[in-house]
């Protein structure tokens, strides 16, 4: 029985790494920054342009901002700016798509 768990928490946590690794933002890329919920625009914003990037794309109601920045440490900047997942903008964007495709019948 021990195996099994074992098994279920290995495959857990391989998947989980699988996901990061696919989803780690590239430098010069689109990187999106999903902040806590009910944060504003310019909140936003604000954060974004003090990590050091230029925005692409906001969105208050996923509380995400798609932008693009220079530096290689753009994606930890974004973290310390407030962010709490930061991850490739081309994923997050068609996620997002899929779950207003979802959501709206």
């Amino acid at each position: 029985m021990r195996e099994i768990g074992f098994g279920l928490m290995f495959s857990l946590a391989m998947a989980l790494a699988a996901f990061f690794v696919a989803a780690w933002p590239v430098p010069g890329q689109p990187i999106a920054a999903f902040f806590p919920s009910g944060m504003s625009q310019p909140e936003m914003a604000r954060a974004v342009a003090g990590a050091g990037g230029s925005i692409l794309q906001l969105d208050a109601d996923a509380a995400v901002a798609i932008s693009v920045g220079d530096g290689r440490d753009y994606a930890t900047s974004l973290y310390r700016a407030g962010a709490w997942l930061v991850i490739d903008g081309s994923l997050a964007q068609s996620c997002i798509r899929q779950a207003r495709n979802l959501t709206n019948g």
